[in-house]
């Protein structure tokens, strides 16, 4: 990673060449031997981190009560992250204005629920009761409509306090920059992502206020 990092610092035009095609612009520079070890490092790391993404994401489309086996839930994911990888590294004319498009879009409401989540466990005084969590008729229910509210509140406006620069039909994003005086999607503040810390802030902050009753009622229930 670290050589990487100074590869592309090394020229301006292999940054942008890394930009739009990573695998293509090594191609140009380097011994057609080094791209065997290099592919073997590529792909081992890759399967290393799908892995895990499959665990979750396996386990996720189950918890919104898609009725398959695990086993089918992980190959649908599968099946869902090679095609998209296949598409990005050798398909798509540019590598780094979608992944951060990707990462940014997603993190505004993961940013969200980590602050709610964060705000919950400071709250609590005594530990979860494990054996009630995924019972809907426990003391923490089914579904928590305060914090679901502030994900979509945090989201909102973390939407609209970043900008991208493509791909083009997620250019809607922004659209608080101009009227909270930061200059629009053109000015100093329009890739600065403030949108992921407000959205953090925002289901931090409303978690401390708002769900400090409903913490309580859940610990005096034994």
């Amino acid at each position: 990673m670290v050589f990487g990092v100074l590869l592309a610092g090394s020229s301006p035009d292999l940054n942008a060449a890394i930009g739009a095609d990573p695998i293509g612009a090594l191609t140009s520079i380097l011994p057609v031997w080094f791209l065997i070890p290099f592919a073997l490092v590529a792909i081992l790391g890759l399967v290393g981190g799908a892995v895990l993404d499959i665990y979750s994401s396996g386990l996720a489309l189950l918890s919104v009560g898609v009725k398959i086996p695990r086993p089918v839930a992980a190959g649908v994911d599968g099946v869902f992250m090679v095609a998209g990888a296949i598409y990005i590294a050798f398909f798509a004319t540019d590598f780094v204005g979608p992944f951060q498009a990707f990462l940014i879009t997603l993190g505004v409401p993961i940013a969200a629920w980590a602050g709610i989540f964060v705000a919950d466990v400071l709250l609590r005084r005594t530990a979860y009761a494990e054996s009630e969590l995924d019972d809907r008729r426990g003391r923490y229910g089914d579904v928590r409509w305060g914090a679901i509210a502030l994900v979509a509140v945090g989201t909102a406006l973390g939407w609209g306090l970043v900008t991208l620069a493509s791909p083009a039909w997620l250019s809607w994003q922004g659209y608080l920059l101009g009227p909270f005086g930061l200059g629009g999607r053109d000015g100093a503040w329009a890739y600065a992502n403030l949108g992921v810390l407000v959205a953090l802030v925002v289901g931090f902050l409303g978690t401390l206020l708002f769900a400090r009753g409903s913490v309580r009622r859940q610990e005096a229930q034994r």
